[in-house]
């Protein structure tokens, strides 16, 4: 289960929106002064926080802090969904074009249509599917109480 601590921002009758904050490992990474990403994270407009619609059974309010959590497999499945689906389209039309004998600048556009004839059983199978990938509140954190400070008297004697 991959897990994210959020903050409850609105309240809807089955579902509850999250705010978390995004986190990035440029700066912990020991190659970032080589790579591209970096400078692109670098320049990239300081937006800190995304939204997430997550399923509750749990009765929560505004503000109150909650772990959210979606399972590994359903990530893995989506991704083969959205990815390599269509990939594997592309590549049967220019084994196609290939095997059929005809010239080789048609691979370009039969990939091309291959690719984009993927994203239809995609696309349906994610409709279909939609539940696969549905975020789901795990539990709420308890909140932790600041430490009281407790006036200390002392005196100072020589």
């Amino acid at each position: 289960m991959i897990k994210e601590q959020g903050r409850v921002v609105a309240v809807e009758e089955g579902t509850v929106w999250i705010e978390t904050e995004r986190k990035s490992t440029c700066s912990s990474c020991s190659a970032k002064n080589g790579c591209g990403q970096h400078l692109v994270d670098k320049y990239r407009t300081k937006k800190t926080h995304s939204y997430i619609r997550a399923s509750s059974e749990l009765s929560l309010a505004e503000g109150a802090t909650v772990v959210v959590g979606i399972p590994e497999a359903a990530l893995v499945q989506a991704s083969i969904l959205a990815y390599l689906l269509p990939l594997l389209f592309m590549m049967a039309a220019i084994w196609g074009i290939n095997l059929s004998g005809l010239h080789e600048l048609l691979a370009i556009p039969a990939a091309l249509a291959g690719l984009a004839l993927g994203f239809v059983p995609a696309k349906l199978l994610g409709d279909s599917a939609g539940d696969i990938c549905k975020v789901k509140v795990i539990k709420q954190v308890a909140k932790q109480l600041e430490p009281e400070l407790i006036p200390v008297q002392q005196s100072w004697s020589v």
